[in-house]
């Protein structure tokens, strides 16, 4: 079957258990998806970050769970380039393995021989349910990392009871006094790499704006699949002629067909720029920088409101747990509320238009 005709046929079943089906776990590590922005020498793709939101975009619109899962798994397996040659091996040498975890130094790590000893507690752990190894950040006493740690040292707490992106098993996970060896924690920030790749001199912070971004993109997509397929065949309670011939309704289906064009050519527009100057071996620029940002949040709340108004839409018929559109709703809602797509990165766009010297540092 083909990997997106799986994707949805499988995606009631996932959100059913809240979690992915293993036929399409299977089927994303078989076809490489989890490894898409990783160094070849690690089995990876080596895509482009403009090629990678497309992709993320095509799966999110199958199914948004899957989408995002697909994203966190791929932005992690990018500490691959980030590491010292001894533990990527160690860590990534398995072509099948999936890596996943949360950046927010939430760990509290003390000094031990050879590393340090961590206990800390995370939230947002999508897909760390189905990995091999968990990145948690932890503040060392040299600063924040990025510390890569089994999962056998990892207890999943089952919190994820959510509105949306239910299949993403996003559990809260804690370490209790786990040993990480020094190998296994790095900043991506101002050090030499393990593997050069213009992946490293991307902006490492807006890896995760641009795949949220990606995701809403896709479930809107989605959306307006759906609307457009049931208008052609639905006749409202009442009334004598189908949606499709409706003049209010095509003009709704066309505005959302401008929105979500628009905005999605916008993110394409800044992401290409962006990685130009990564593909060059540049520093991104500041202006570069926070317009990328721009586009993504931008891009999610237009995201947000083509889906809104797909199912409106709809009527009485988006309502039902057999139409897509509910859960396009609900899962473009969840994933827009994510802080990496806030409308505050309006204000520091805005800001350093207007010479206000916003702080970069996350960007």
């Amino acid at each position: 079957m083909d990997l997106h005709a799986l994707i949805r046929a499988e995606a009631p079943l996932a959100e059913q258990q809240r979690a992915l089906t293993e036929p399409v776990l299977t089927a994303l590590v078989d076809h490489g998806v989890h490894r898409l922005i990783a160094p070849k020498r690690y089995g990876g793709a080596e895509v482009g970050l403009p090629e990678w939101s497309r992709e993320i975009q095509e799966l999110s619109r199958s199914d948004a769970s899957t989408g995002w899962t697909a994203m966190t798994t791929t932005i992690s397996s990018s500490l691959a380039w980030y590491l010292p040659q001894e533990a990527a091996d160690e860590v990534f040498n398995d072509p099948r393995a999936l890596i996943a975890g949360t950046a927010a130094p939430l760990g509290k790590a003390v000094e031990a021989d050879g590393g340090y000893r961590v206990t800390g507690r995370w939230g947002w752990g999508s897909a760390v349910a189905y990995s091999s190894w968990v990145i948690g950040g932890t503040l060392t006493p040299v600063g924040p990392r990025l510390a890569v740690y089994p999962r056998s040292d990892v207890t999943i707490h089952d919190t994820w009871h959510a509105a949306g992106l239910c299949a993403t098993s996003s559990h809260e996970f804690s370490l209790e006094d786990a040993f990480l060896p020094l190998r296994r924690a790095v900043w991506p920030i101002g050090i030499t790499p393990g593997i050069e790749g213009p992946i490293t001199v991307f902006p490492y912070f807006s890896f995760l704006a641009v795949g949220v971004a990606s995701v809403c993109l896709g479930v809107a997509r989605r959306a307006i699949d759906e609307i457009e397929a049931l208008a052609v065949d639905k006749v409202p309670q009442y009334a004598t002629s189908r949606l499709a011939e409706q003049t209010g309704v095509q003009i709704e289906v066309a505005t959302m067909e401008a929105r979500l064009s628009s905005a999605a050519a916008f993110l394409h527009e800044t992401l290409s720029t962006a990685w130009d100057h990564a593909v060059n071996s540049e520093p991104t620029p500041d202006p570069v920088k926070a317009r990328l940002r721009l586009a993504c949040s931008f891009a999610s709340g237009e995201a947000t409101d083509v889906t809104q108004k797909a199912f409106a839409a709809g009527g009485g018929s988006s309502v039902f747990e057999s139409s897509a559109l509910q859960r396009c709703l609900r899962d473009g809602h969840v994933a827009a509320q994510h802080t990496v797509v806030s409308r505050r990165l309006f204000e520091t766009y805005a800001m350093l238009r207007l010479g206000l010297q916003p702080d970069m540092s996350r960007f």
